[in-house]
C-alpha cells in the first residue's frame, strides 16, 4: 500500500482511531520478553501481555511483532498510561520518523530498511518504541529484525549493556538500525558501479534508464527515513529525567553515524545523476556516429550522382553514350572518385 493510501484510509476517522494502515496479511502477533540485570537473564515468549510482570525490578524488554491486531496494541494502554494519539501512530505505519517526549515516557517511531536488489526497491518497516521506566516496549510488522546481536550481547552478557538503565538498550537498537543503513548503502554502491561500468566500460546499447529512475527514487525515501533521525537524536540528547548522562555520550556517536549516512546519499544521488547525464551523452554520440557515417555515405554518392544526372539526360549528341568502353570507364570513374573521397576522410579523420 502507497504512503497516500494509508493516509486516506484514515479520512473522516475521529484523532486518536486505532486503525492499522499496513498490510492486513502481515504476520500473527507474537509476543516475546526479555527480563535481564547484571546477573539474571529470561527470555519468555506469551500469548497475552497479561503473563508479563509489568512491576518487575529487572530491566524489561517486550518485543510486539505482528501489529495488524490493533487490540494487542491497545491492550498496552492498561499497563502504560498512553495517549490515544501514540497508539493511532503506532498502527500508522506509514508515519515520519519522530520522537515525542511525555511526562512518564518517550515514544520513538523509526524506519527499518532492507534493499531489495532485484526489484531495485528499499523495503521499510516501522519499529515503534516506548521507554518507560525500566521497561521498554517496541513494535514491529515483521519478525525479521536487525535486533539479533543484541539479544546475543544481554543473553551472553557481553559488553556493558547488562549493567546500564533500559535507556542504554533504546540507544543500543536504534544504533542497531542506523548501522544497518550502511549495509544497504553498500548494497545500493554496488549497484551503481555496476550501473557505472554498464554506461562507461561496456556503452551497452541497453536502456538503463528505468534503474537510475528507480535508485534515484529510492535514495530520495531512504533521504527521508534518515533524515529525521537527527531529531530524535538531538531531542534525546536533552536534559530529560528519563535519559540517563552516560547514555547521552553515545548518543553524539550515533548522531555521527547519521550525518554520515546523509553525506552518502547526498554522494550517490550525485553519481546517480552523473550516470545519467553520462548516459544520455552516449546517446548524443552514438547518433552523431550514425549521422556521421550516413553523411559520409551521402557525400561519396553525390559526384556519382551528378554524373550519373548528366548521362540520363537525352540529349540526342553525346559522344560518350556511343563509345564502346563507356560504361565501364564510367563504373571505373565512380570507383575511384569514392575511394579517392574515403582516402580525404580517412586523412582528415572525419571517420
Amino acid at each position: 500500500m502507497g504512503q497516500m493510501k494509508r493516509n486516506i484510509s484514515k479520512i473522516g476517522k475521529a484523532p486518536g482511531s486505532a486503525i492499522y494502515t499496513g498490510n492486513k496479511e502481515s504476520f500473527e502477533t507474537k509476543i516475546e520478553y526479555i527480563m535481564y540485570n547484571e546477573s539474571d537473564y529470561k527470555r519468555e515468549s506469551v500469548n497475552n501481555l497479561k503473563e508479563i510482570d509489568w512491576k518487575a525490578e529487572e530491566n524489561t524488554w517486550i518485543n510486539i511483532v505482528g501489529i495488524n491486531e490493533s487490540e494487542v496494541v491497545e491492550e498496552v494502554m492498561e499497563y502504560v498510561n498512553l495517549n490515544s494519539l501514540v497508539v493511532e501512530d503506532i498502527l500508522h505505519i506509514g508515519h515520519r520518523p519522530k520522537i515525542e517526549i511525555y511526562d512518564d515516557y518517550i515514544f520513538i517511531v523509526i524506519k527499518m530498511l532492507t534493499f531489495e536488489e532485484n526489484n531495485l526497491r528499499i523495503n521499510s518497516e516501522q519499529v515503534s518504541m516506548i521507554l518507560h521506566g525500566n521497561t521498554l516496549i517496541t513494535f514491529q510488522e515483521i519478525e525479521k529484525d536487525v535486533f539479533d546481536p543484541i539479544r546475543k550481547r544481554i543473553a551472553n552478557k557481553l559488553g556493558s549493556i547488562n549493567k546500564r538503565h533500559m535507556d542504554y538498550l533504546l540507544y543500543c537498537l536504534i544504533d542497531s538500525i542506523v548501522d544497518n543503513y550502511y549495509i544497504l548503502l553498500d548494497e545500493i554502491e554496488d549497484k551503481i558501479d555496476e550501473l557505472e561500468e554498464d554506461i562507461l566500460i561496456n556503452d551497452n546499447e541497453s536502456n538503463p534508464l528505468p534503474e537510475i529512475y528507480k535508485l534515484r527514487k529510492e535514495l530520495l525515501l531512504l533521504k527521508t527515513a534518515v533524515w529525521p533521525i537527527k531529531e530524535i537524536v538531538n531531542e534525546l540528547q536533552k536534559d530529560y529525567s528519563l535519559l540517563t548522562e552516560p547514555t547521552r555520550i553515545y548518543l553524539s556517536d550515533l548522531n555521527d553515524h547519521v550525518n554520515q549516512i546523509m553525506d552518502y546519499i547526498v554522494v550517490y544521488r550525485e553519481m546517480i545523476s552523473t550516470m545519467f547525464d553520462t548516459h544520455l551523452s552516449n546517446m548524443s554520440n552514438r547518433m552523431n556516429k550514425v549521422m556521421t557515417t550516413l553523411t559520409i555515405f551521402s557525400a561519396i554518392f553525390i559526384p556519382i550522382t551528378f554524373l550519373a544526372g548528366i548521362y540520363g539526360m537525352n540529349f540526342n549528341y553525346m559522344p560518350e553514350l556511343s563509345y564502346k568502353y563507356g560504361y565501364p570507364i564510367f563504373i571505373l570513374l565512380c570507383f575511384i572518385i569514392s575511394i579517392s573521397m574515403l582516402y580525404i576522410f580517412k586523412k582528415r579523420k572525419w571517420m
